[in-house]
């Protein structure tokens, strides 16, 4: 089996294959059920998605000498992150399954993070957090405070406030404490809030680099490998869509709609034509 998947929600583009011949689970990777990494392709600019995707899928394929007949699946994550590359990833992968007739699989974004590859993190790899199995939050920046929040195990992927994500794992009594496992923030809602969880946080008398982690830049963002491993998981759960039901997940309405529903846009205040 192989899974072409493909990653444009956030700054950077990417394209992996991934193959689901058993493999043994590296150390400290996410819960990939066995499949391998067979090799990635990123954009080396950022916003170079409508550019870049094609071309990096080309030349995966080539360096890994895998034709596009012996695919079994595209996978693609279908969000929640950028507007634009939302649409241009889906795109492209509904495109790619109706051309070479392969079912499609949509991979909700913030959930691929859990499957990242988290060898160069030292929570569970002998750092000081022991060998504890980190909690997983994503949080992706929506502005304004807000976020496209997960937790790993308690807070399913939804659009909220950063404090409302904070109160969850920093609560006395609240499910992450009593797990008593660290907690590993991936994503780029780290780099727009990095101030204020290490503030919250803190002020909760939790320890950064003992209770909470935030992953290295290297590894900090989304990610093809990722979007293909919880693919793979979901292609053995039988998951795998026809192209044409695949849809963007935008999770929220763009800010335009929204002005545009409140009435608030310039075009909102021309008067109306008879």
């Amino acid at each position: 089996m192989y899974i072409l998947a493909i990653e444009t929600t956030g700054p950077q583009c990417s394209v992996a294959l991934i193959s689901g011949e058993a493999a043994v689970r590296s150390s400290g990777s996410g819960p990939d059920g066995g499949c391998r990494v067979l090799g990635m392709e990123s954009s080396a600019e950022a916003l170079s998605h409508l550019r870049d995707l094609v071309p990096l899928t080309e030349k995966l394929l080539s360096r890994l000498n895998v034709a596009k007949s012996a695919l079994s699946y595209i996978a693609v994550s279908a969000g929640p992150g950028s507007f634009t590359g939302i649409r241009i990833g889906v795109t492209t992968a509904r495109a790619l399954g109706q051309a070479l007739n392969l079912p499609v699989i949509a991979v909700p974004t913030l959930d691929a993070f859990a499957y990242k590859e988290r060898t160069a993190n030292p929570v569970g790899a002998g750092g000081a957090a022991g060998d504890e199995e980190p909690v997983v939050c994503a949080i992706l920046n929506a502005r304004r405070g807000q976020v496209y929040g997960k937790i790993e195990g308690w807070l399913p992927g939804c659009p909220c406030m950063l404090t409302d994500v904070l109160e969850i794992i920093k609560s006395a009594d609240g499910p992450v404490k009593k797990a008593g496992r660290p907690v590993l923030f991936f994503g780029d809602g780290i780099d727009a809030y990095e101030g204020r969880i290490l503030e919250e946080l803190g002020d909760a008398g939790m320890e950064p680099g003992r209770e909470f982690f935030f992953a290295p830049k290297e590894i900090r963002y989304q990610s093809a490998d990722a979007v293909g491993r919880l693919a793979y998981t979901l292609a053995q759960a039988g998951e795998g869509s026809h192209y044409g039901d695949v849809h963007p997940d935008y999770m929220r309405k763009a800010e335009a709609e929204q002005k545009l529903e409140a009435g608030e846009l310039p075009i909102c205040k021309l008067p109306k034509q008879e």
